[in-house]
């Protein structure tokens, strides 16, 4: 039953409480009255019911909108949890069902608001140009209800497909992993205790070259308990680097090295030799993250490996990227197979806006620098990138950036330890060291030009870098970038202005 508006024999109701008189056409404003209580449903569920009258109906509507207004804002107020809810499958599924709850909830809001105002009115009915006149309002109020819930299932969709094929386990036949593992709290299993390890493999597989070369190669270690970074670099050129014991290291028995080139390594365990690295459904990335250990001295829990075709694209899809050149620079586009021309041109100094081939070929260029300047400029733009890209430009790139990924990403990082991750992480600043194993410190002489790494040297700095809870004090980095250890602080995510921002240390803006 209505609850009447007013006590009886007050002389008086409110106005939207007055009956027409009986066989009188319905009002114009009447007319509009059913229109008027759904888009107050529509815009707050229960606004509708409570124009119309109906107090218990209304405020019980507008007490579940408000309970989900403050769990909404309960979570909005909690980064990390968010963060952790949308690298979960399960949270997401539990997203998306909630999504279809709370669009039911405002459907049946407008339309019960619709129907009681309709109900209300007992004139004759109207003409049949107000008929399809009313019809077509509650289409359009129905599909502005519904649009928002769409968007989210549609991006909630993305992103579990995103990670139930990007991060879908782990390969249990790496031979990098054939070792005794550690829990490390938060729900990591890690071969160092409370260390995370992660090789890093940027690739290209283009006309007429034998298989992917890896010319981009780091390894990131996390310390858990202080939020530490490391990252290593390991130059492209490196030659007679070692091997783990096995198949491969016997193949090599004379240096039990790989003698080429260590960024042909993982196209020789692809394409020529798989057979020595029998204990792995990816021989390639077993054989670079044993050399990687062999090196370091540091074990490896789990890899990335990334398509440079994938980098162009994500560069593109997120509008470019602007980048500071330091000083001239003659750059080749290099379409990796796609149409298209392929110009030669010089980058002057100054900022320049550009997309993702030439964001590319600025990053890869050694023609007239070398390799050490090469993987400081990788480093540069990969940092500009993310500083340049805002959430929202995130948001509207997100579809293409998940086909993207899921065509040029290989990990074995499980879905599962994301959330872990990111608690880890948590909001307290990030502190990230850099050291790149450059010549002339990090090599113990060359062969036919190229340098021969000194692993004793390579691992004591690692141990040193790498020590529990040690604090590493900043050293003067050397020209390239990469030469000695420099330690960085990493603002929280807050937003700044950019004249507090620290100076680039390198050839991108800040």
């Amino acid at each position: 039953m209505r609850e009447p508006d007013v006590l009886h024999g007050s002389g008086s109701s409110a106005w939207w409480s007055s009956e027409e008189p009986p066989g009188r056409p319905p009002s114009r404003q009447r007319r509009g009255r059913p229109l008027i209580a759904a888009l107050l449903s529509c815009l707050l569920p229960g606004a509708g019911q409570l124009y119309l009258g109906y107090r218990r109906r209304g405020t019980a509507m507008l007490v579940i909108t408000v309970l989900c207004l403050a769990v909404a804002v309960g979570l909005w107020s909690d980064p990390t949890t968010v963060s952790r809810m949308v690298v979960q499958p399960q949270a997401l599924l539990a997203l998306l069902v909630a999504d279809a709850g709370l669009l039911v909830f405002r459907v049946v809001a407008v339309v019960d608001a619709y129907l009681l105002a309709s109900r209300e009115d007992r004139a004759p009915v109207a003409g049949v140009g107000w008929r399809t006149g009313a019809a077509a309002g509650m289409v359009a109020l129905l599909t502005l209800t519904a649009a928002p819930h769409a968007a989210a299932a549609y991006y909630n969709l993305q992103a579990y497909d995103l990670l139930t094929s990007v991060f879908s386990g782990e390969d249990p036949q790496w031979q990098a992993r054939d070792r005794d593992r550690h829990h490390s709290g938060n729900g990591f299993v890690t071969a160092v205790p409370g260390r995370v390890t992660v090789l890093l493999l940027g690739g290209d597989a283009g006309p007429g070259r034998r298989g992917r070369r890896t010319d981009t190669m780091m390894v990131a270690s996390f310390e858990l308990a202080t939020g530490k970074v490391t990252l290593f670099g390991l130059p492209r050129n490196l030659v007679q680097v070692p091997l783990p014991d096995g198949p491969a290291a016997d193949h090599f028995a004379q240096c039990r090295c790989f003698p080429r080139l260590l960024n042909e390594l993982y196209a020789f365990a692809e394409d020529e030799r798989p057979d020595l690295f029998p204990h792995s459904k990816r021989p390639g990335i077993a054989a670079v993250a044993g050399a990687a250990e062999e090196l370091l001295g540091l074990p490896i829990d789990h890899y990335a490996l990334v398509d440079l075709l994938g980098f162009v694209d994500v560069v593109d899809a997120l509008g470019g990227v602007t980048v500071n050149n330091l000083k001239p620079l003659h750059i080749e586009i290099d379409r990796l197979g796609r149409e298209g021309s392929q110009p030669a041109f010089n980058i002057q100094p100054g900022r320049r806006h550009v997309n993702g081939f030439t964001a590319l070929a600025y990053s890869r260029s050694r023609e007239t620098t070398s390799d050490y300047d090469r993987m400081q400029r990788q480093r540069c733009v990969i940092g500009s990138l993310a500083r340049q890209t805002e959430p929202a430009e995130v948001l509207a790139a997100f579809p293409k950036l998940v086909k993207v990924l899921k065509r040029s990403v290989a990990t074995d990082i499980p879905a599962n330890q994301l959330p872990a991750l990111i608690q880890a992480a948590g909001d307290k600043p990030i502190r990230v060291t850099t050291l790149g194993f450059t010549p002339p410190t990090y090599n113990s002489g060359w062969s036919a030009g190229y340098p021969i790494p000194d692993v004793p040297k390579i691992q004591s700095a690692v141990r040193r870098i790498t020590r529990p809870a040690a604090v590493t004090a900043t050293t003067q980095a050397s020209p390239d970038g990469l030469g000695g250890v420099s330690s960085t602080t990493k603002a929280p995510a807050t937003r700044s202005s950019s004249s507090n921002r620290p100076k680039p240390a390198c050839g991108t803006t800040a």
